[in-house]
């Protein structure tokens, strides 16, 4: 089990402000999870197989990009747009500099 001075010295590179009470329920909570994480090392992973079927997740999933037609698809938009402006689609501003 995890001691209250690794728990307060975690808890301050984490740059975290503990109660007493805190203290002790981390200290049985990180405990518990550094447990699992010992018990999980117990086991071997290996590379996965082809029969696996984890290689067909490896790769690339993207279509090819073939040009589609758009004809009238801007000006639609631009019409459903709320505001707009010389053809461009207006926002409002969520960027601000202080």
């Amino acid at each position: 089990m995890l001691s209250q001075e690794e728990v307060l010295n975690l808890a301050a590179l984490a740059r975290l402000k503990l109660g007493e009470g805190e203290v002790e329920s981390l200290q049985k909570d990180i405990s518990n999870i550094l447990e699992y994480v010992g018990q999980l090392r117990r086991y071997e992973v290996g590379a996965p197989t082809e029969a696996s079927g984890v290689n067909n997740l490896l790769s690339n999933v993207m279509r090819e990009d073939v040009p589609a037609a758009t004809l009238g698809m801007r000006e639609e938009l631009i019409r459903a747009f709320p505001k707009s402006e010389n053809n461009y689609n207006v926002v409002r501003k969520i960027i601000q500099k202080d």
